[in-house]
């Protein structure tokens, strides 16, 4: 089992700006998709099109992954910090997923997407925010 552990960050409106600040101080690569990009979003209201949907930050040393609050209230920032699990198969995902979840509460159900073969999130029984995912090749 080779699961990685990255910290996701959840900015208000100003994802885009702080991850390219992240990226002048560490370097490495930076891909940011946008909730226009994505498909089906000729539905979304215009003010949110350029909101960002995902951001990877990947250095030589460490990686950060972030985006803007666009399923919810904005957060003040710095509050919250999402634990990713990248996770290699079906049943790795669904194993630690469900291991997490126990007693705690699930806020997405585990479930493919137009990125991932598997993606949920959830809050465990300490209150810790988790993301579980098993990503399709970009």
């Amino acid at each position: 089992m080779s699961t990685t552990l990255t910290p996701y960050l959840t900015f208000g409106t100003n994802c885009r700006e702080a991850m390219n600040f992240y990226k002048g101080i560490f370097g490495g690569e930076l891909f940011i998709m946008t909730v226009g990009e994505a498909p089906e979003s000729e539905n979304v209201p215009a003010a949110s099109k350029d909101l960002v949907m995902h951001a990877f930050l990947k250095t030589s040393s460490f990686e950060i992954m972030a985006s803007d609050a666009v399923m919810g209230p904005a957060p003040k920032n710095g509050d919250t910090i999402t634990l990713a699990l990248g996770t290699e198969s079906n049943e790795e995902s669904e194993k630690l997923f469900n291991a997490l979840s126990a007693g705690g509460k699930v806020t997405m159900p585990l479930a493919e997407t137009f990125w991932a073969h598997r993606f949920g999130m959830l809050t465990d029984k300490y209150g810790f925010l988790w993301m579980v995912s098993f990503n399709k090749p970009m």
